[in-house]
């Protein structure tokens, strides 16, 4: 039992991966820049060349894919771009409600699984009962 559950908890980390792969790059991919929906019209050339400098962004793709995992590898999440907080901290600060939260909805499904399971156990004795 443990070695299976060693093997699956191995076998997601290239999911994991992937999947950070492919959001990585679908942020780039997709039409528009960053510096510009962050800071509207306002934004002139010069603001955004500044912007793209001090983030990273006027680098190479795989390079700043690069260092985005090694960030990711030492716990840096970034910053939020609303809040400009660490986004590590942000998630930490709401993860009591989080978990609360997602309690509460396993005990209502838990319920209701309950509920339709002694509901279909007594359709079935039933419908046992007068076949006989």
């Amino acid at each position: 039992m443990l070695r299976y559950i060693v093997r699956r908890v191995l076998l997601t980390i290239p999911v994991l991966f992937g999947i950070l792969t492919l959001v990585f790059f679908l942020g780039h991919v997709l039409p528009g820049d960053a510096c510009r929906a962050l800071l509207g019209e306002r934004a002139t050339d010069a603001i955004c060349a500044a912007y793209n400098h001090a983030h990273g962004l006027d680098q190479p793709i795989p390079v700043q894919f690069g260092n985005y995992l090694v960030d990711l590898s030492h716990g840096d999440l970034g910053t939020s771009t609303k809040s400009s907080q660490s986004v590590l901290d942000l998630l930490i600060q709401r993860l009591p409600v989080t978990i609360e939260l997602a309690l509460a909805a396993m005990l209502v499904a838990a319920g209701t699984a309950l509920l339709v399971a002694v509901r279909l156990a007594s359709v079935r004795q039933a419908g046992a009962r007068s076949q006989r």
